[in-house]
């Protein structure tokens, strides 16, 4: 990210100070700022924006296996020498207990990811059902005030803890990506939830309406897909359908998109289907 406050901020989070990172952040924002969030346009989508409700997932069963991972090292070692078996049994099973610990750490934590891309390819089909879903837009700064919702810092450097270790910086191991995923352009909400423990979400009420919405250029083909499925899978999970989405945009005056994909170059074109501007 070349931005001039973006070493500040980081810094700030590896001093684990969420409170000077948000602020940080807040001085720096424009307040007109737009953040993304991809996904695929079920019906249930549609019924939580009505609702102000917004899902928060667990990282446990993130598609990256060191996403928010909450490393500790023991110190055992790949080999040892003839007459230390003990030794290494021993540090065997405080690695195994201290890795039992950090799961459970790990699974405490739920998060909500944005980018600042609207017309990314990848995430479009990484998250949004092969561009068959939607691409929801956020005023940023209302987001950074309410929820600290804060960029994630790539890395090629994986955070390890030493077993002695008395505190875990956990704000900076929730945000910290490798650099291979530097593409997302990611933002994230983190909440760290206990009494949730081992749940794949969580559900939070209240959450603020977005400004824009964006249809895959391929919604059209989810007609289809739900005639074929529509006996097997619940309605919840089922594609919205185009006339439920553009009437909630025109009834919460939130500005409606159709991406054209571009006939000269690799990008995407916005239409305006529904604008309030």
């Amino acid at each position: 990210m070349e931005k001039s406050w973006y070493p500040d901020y980081v810094e700030q989070i590896r001093l684990n100070n969420e409170g000077e990172a948000v602020k940080v952040l807040l001085d720096n924002i424009p307040k007109d700022k737009m953040i993304f969030r991809y996904c695929k346009g079920l019906n249930r989508d549609i019924e939580f924006l009505n609702e102000h409700k917004i899902w928060l997932s667990s990282v446990f069963y993130f598609n990256d296996p060191y996403d928010c991972l909450i490393t500790v090292d023991c110190g055992l070692k790949d080999s040892y020498p003839p007459g230390m078996a003990k030794e290494a049994l021993e540090i065997f099973n405080r690695q195994v207990e201290m890795d039992k610990k950090s799961k459970a750490l790990q699974c405490s934590c739920f998060v909500l990811c944005f980018s600042e891309d609207s017309k990314s390819f990848p995430l479009w089909g990484y998250y949004a059902a092969e561009h068959r879903g939607i691409c929801i837009g956020y005023n940023l700064y209302e987001l950074i005030q309410r929820y600290h919702c804060m960029p994630v810092i790539y890395s090629n450097k994986l955070i390890t803890y030493k077993e002695n270790d008395k505190d875990k910086n956990i704000l900076e191991s929730t945000l910290t990506k490798s650099d291979e995923w530097m593409h997302e352009k990611e933002w994230r909400i983190v909440i760290h939830d206990e009494n949730n423990v081992g749940k794949p979400g969580i559900i939070k009420n209240e959450f603020p309406s977005p400004r824009e919405m964006y249809l895959g250029s391929r919604q059209q083909e989810t007609i289809k897909r739900n005639n074929v499925n529509r006996k097997e899978i619940p309605f919840e999970r089922l594609y919205a359908n185009i006339d439920d989405i553009i009437s909630y945009a025109d009834k919460n005056y939130v500005d409606l998109y159709l991406p054209i994909i571009s006939r000269k170059e690799y990008k995407m074109i916005d239409k305006g289907l529904i604008l309030n501007k």
